[in-house]
Parts: C-alpha cells; structure tokens; sequence
C-alpha cells in the first residue's frame, strides 16, 4: 500500500541574492519587486508577501498560495478605456470616428481615428506614485510601452484581459505549484526550470531557430515580471533630414543592474515620484532623449546628482543597459542596445554640458563624444555630411526649431571662458582649447570681413549702418557662411589645409608667433580636426538671434 502524500507546506521563502541572479533584467527584477511590496504596504492592502529580510545584496520573500495571487492580480490589474486608433482592426468594428490634430512638415493637419473600446494596463505601482495619479502622461508613457514593444502582439495580453473582466490571473496557481517543486527539488541540489517568454525578457523567444527552448529557474523567472518598476523610460526622438521635424522613435528602457538592493529602491521610488508631468507634445518632457546613451546618463544623474560632489561617491547600480525598441508593421525591432557603467567623472562632465533643450543633433554630437572619451568636436563630419546645409547655416530656410549655431556659440563661449580664467590664474592651458579659440576667433573675423566686403559696407563703420545697409548684412551673412561650410564639407586631407590658408585666412588676421605654430602644425598633422572645427565656428557665426523659438525649446516632435 502506498504511501499517502506529503502535505503541502502553506508558506515558503523565496531567497535572493544579487550576485546569484543571471542578468541584469532579473536584479532589476527583485529590485521591482520589493517596490511593488512596498506600494502595497503604502496602499494599505492587507495579505501581500512578507519581506523578511533585505539588505543591500540580497532579499527574503515569504508568499503563500493567496498573497502571491493578490500580488499578480494587483500587477496584471486592467481597465477598459476608449482609445483612438489609425487603422481599423482586422476582426473588430469601430465605436466610431473622429478627428485628431498633429503637426505633420511644421504644419498642423487633422487625421482621421478609429475609437475602440480597448483593456489598458492599469499600472497600479505608478499610479500612486506619480503626481497625477491616473492622468498623468508618466503612467500613459508606460501603459503605450507595454502595449508597442513589450506586449506588441495581442496575444501576449490575456492576463490584462482576464483582469479587465473582473477574473484573476489565470497562471498563479502553476507557478505556485512549480516554486512548490522547486523548493523541494533544491533540497536535493536540482533546480526546476521553465521557458521564458520575450514578453517578461527582452531578447528571449520561447524556442530559437534551431528550437533551443530559453528556460531558467522557475524562482528566477517570477523576478521577470517586475523590473519594469525599476526601469525608466525614455522616448528617443531623430530630426526627419526633409522637414526638420523632431519625430518620435519608439521607447528607450534603462535596465539597471542592480548594486546595493536598500539604496536603489529607495532612489527608485523617489524618481519616480519627482517624475515632472509637463509635456512637449503628448510626451513627458524629462522622458525625450536623442541617443541611447542620454537616457542612461539621465538616469544616473536624477539617481545621483545630490551626492556628485562627494569623493566617495557610490552607485547603487553597476551598470545600466539601454534597450531601444520600435515596433515597425508587425514586428519589433531593437534599434540599439549598449551598457552603460556608472562614472563618477563622466557624471560630472555630464552635469556640466547637460541642457535638455539643445538641438538635438548637437546633443547627439556632444554626448556621444562625452561618452566615448573623445573631444567634443570629433566626428562633426559625420554629422555634416548626413544633415543638410540648413541645418547648421542660420538661413532663411532653415527648420524653424532652435537652431544648431545657438548652442555651438555658447560652447565656445564657455571654452573661452575657462582658457582665459586659467590664463589670468597662471594655470596650464591646454592646447586643444587654444585651438578652438584660435579657429572660433579666425572664423568670425573672416564671416564678418566677407560680409561686410561683399554688401559693400567695408567703408562704413558699424554704427554708421542704416536699416537698408543692415538688412544686406543680414542677407548677406548666411550666403558668406554657406559658401565656406560647403567648400569646407567636400574636402578631405591636405585640401583642408590649402583651402583654409588660401581662403579663410586670406581676409587679414592677426596671429601671434604661437598662434601661427600651432594652427599650422595641425593643418599638417591633423586637418579633419582643423575642418570639424571650423565648420562648427561658420555654424556658430552664421547665427543672429531671429525670433524668441530659438531661445526656447524647439517644436512639439510629430506623431
């Protein structure tokens, strides 16, 4: 006669530690987790899992068969809401029509939308957290996330589903069976495992081309679920070549790797409380981003920029990697994906060139150099040759957004600046700030000598100029700057130098002894630095302040 079975144990422990869990998805994941425990402790909700134990490596989760139903219930919870749509679903007729305005080529139009009664994610951590509660555009933000990268495909929505229908979620009592066995498997040193689905793991599939399955244990897998409450989301956004428009581009998520379980949720919980909710378009505008890297950088600074002056300075994250996401069709493509370390000096360096509003090329050309390493100038090139000559010239049909020049000149400035507050102080200058003023300074001579000469002004004094011999000047001055950023741009190697020394500075400047070695000295050496400096210094002079936008952030991004 056999054995009747063992009785279930009521109550088990899931014990972690950081340095025992897989990736970086899965820390942030017992990071998430003990935020959400902690927004139902703050919510008042009776009967959740007991945490009893947490320090900074590590976690001790006491659940049984109710509290971890409540947990899931509470993190699946759904609404239905109208929401508008572009196209029509395949198998479904619309409640009805309406229009809605979007900015499209710089200019407002009106597209028709399909309403639909659909199940949106309720995101309950956050919406007790964030300022406006269910109205904020931070809780919007994720809830289109996790409906256009996540969970792009219907299928992958049931639990949202079923909550929306009053049901609870349908997989908690496998999952309790299977950490039921797994802690009984672990006694006898054997681990239970189960697949993963891409949904709760960015870049997981259930089976690979070659129908590898993609499992882990089963205690690790329920950690999935959450790192997206400690994961931030940023919305990147490129400039359309054509119309200059700012354009969204899908979600950016900042997956931190966990360091230090006590600090990081502390940080966590207060970032996203002090999430601003004003918008530029539909978007938050601390979410917006122009590279991959911004958003990593934002996010260690918002964790850390009240203890960037300490010397000890510790993260509570040992890295964070950055996933970008768009959905394209049907399918969802990752645009890019790097890892971010955490840099005492590179944060500084970040602090101190940091301006939200910027033209977004410039912030592309300058942060991606910061987190290379390299000068701030390099690759300019690059950038030139993509984009055009509007972009960075001040012209009369150039994008009316804040302009490249604007923020070009304040570099500068601020360059000069420190060279010369270390020259009043005794201080060594450095020899790449020489330069740069050197070229800055040159450049601006030869713009305004070759306006001046070419509207026929160069027998008036400035203050002798009337409103026709302005408006010339001002005519004048973009076709000047023009001509030598193009004549700059088509040149490589030692035509650099032939064309600077022959033309640009063929308009009378003064040079000291110095001044003359070191220019000429990195023509010979080095002429792309000379040219990415100078077409950078005509993009600056080019620029007369022409309408308050341009002090001012630029136009809302398109749908």
């Amino acid at each position: 006669m056999s054995a009747p079975p063992a009785p279930q144990p009521e109550s088990l422990v899931l014990d972690y530690d950081l340095m025992e869990l897989p990736t970086a998805q899965h820390k942030a994941g017992l990071a998430g987790l003990l935020l959400h425990l902690r927004s139902l402790d703050q919510r008042g909700i009776a009967g959740s899992p007991m945490v009893e134990r947490i320090d900074r490596f590590g976690a001790a989760i006491r659940i049984d068969r109710e509290s971890l139903q409540l947990l899931f219930d509470d993190l699946y919870a759904a609404r239905r809401e109208q929401v508008l749509v572009r196209s029509k679903y395949g198998n479904k007729a619309p409640l009805g029509e309406t229009f809605v305005e979007v900015s499209r080529d710089g200019k407002m139009v009106k597209e028709k939308r399909f309403i639909y009664e659909d199940e949106r994610p309720s995101g309950r951590v956050l919406e007790f957290w964030l300022q406006k509660g269910k109205e904020d555009r931070w809780l919007s933000l994720w809830q289109n996330m996790l409906w256009g990268v996540l969970r792009a495909q219907p299928t992958t929505r049931g639990e949202y589903k079923n909550c929306a229908d009053g049901n609870p979620v349908g997989f908690v009592e496998k999952l309790w069976l299977s950490l039921l066995k797994a802690q009984a498997q672990r006694a006898k040193g054997a681990f239970v495992t189960d697949s993963i689905a891409g949904s709760l793991f960015i870049g997981a599939q259930d089976k690979n081309a070659e129908l590898v399955a993609f499992v882990g244990r089963v205690d690790h897998n329920l950690l999935l679920h959450f790192w997206q409450w400690a994961t931030p989301i940023f919305v990147p956004r490129v400039v359309d070549p054509r119309s200059g428009d700012w354009e969204y581009r899908g979600f950016l998520l900042a997956i931190p790797e966990v360091a230090d379980l006590i600090e990081f949720t502390r940080d966590m919980e207060h970032y996203w409380r002090s999430r601003d909710p004003d918008v530029t378009g539909y978007r938050p505008t601390q979410a917006l981003v122009d590279l991959p890297a911004e958003g990593g950088l934002e996010f260690l600074y918002h964790l850390t920029h009240d203890r960037l002056d300490r010397a000890d300075l510790l993260f509570g994250v040992h890295a964070v990697e950055l996933y970008h996401q768009e959905k394209q069709g049907n399918n969802v493509r990752q645009l890019a994906a790097e890892r971010l370390l955490p840099d005492g000096q590179l944060l500084r360096n970040y602090v101190n060139a940091r301006d939200r509003r910027a033209h977004p090329l410039f912030k592309r050309l300058l942060i991606g150099n910061l987190v290379r390493g390299e000068p701030w100038f390099q690759g300019a090139e690059d950038l030139f040759d993509r984009y055009p000559v509007e972009f960075f010239i001040q012209r009369p049909d150039s994008p009316r957004t804040r302009f490249f020049g604007s923020d070009v000149r304040k570099r500068f400035e601020q360059i000069i600046q420190d060279l010369e507050a270390a020259e009043k102080t005794v201080q060594d200058t450095d020899e790449d700030q020489l330069l740069q003023r050197l070229i800055y300074r040159l450049m601006r001579s030869y713009v305004e000598l070759r306006t001046r000469d070419r509207a026929a002004l160069s027998e008036k004094r400035p203050d002798d100029l009337n409103e026709a011999d302005k408006k010339k000047y001002r005519d004048m001055r973009p076709k000047v700057a023009t001509g030598a950023f193009l004549a700059l741009r088509s040149r490589r190697g030692q035509d650099i130098a032939e064309y600077f020394t022959g033309t640009l500075c063929a308009v009378g400047h003064y040079l000291s002894e110095e001044e003359f070695l070191l220019l000429g000295n990195t023509l010979l050496k080095d002429p792309e630095k000379v040219k990415n400096l100078a077409m950078l210094a005509l993009s600056a002079h080019s620029w007369t302040p022409r309408a308050k936008e341009d002090e001012t952030a630029a136009e809302t991004p398109t749908n």
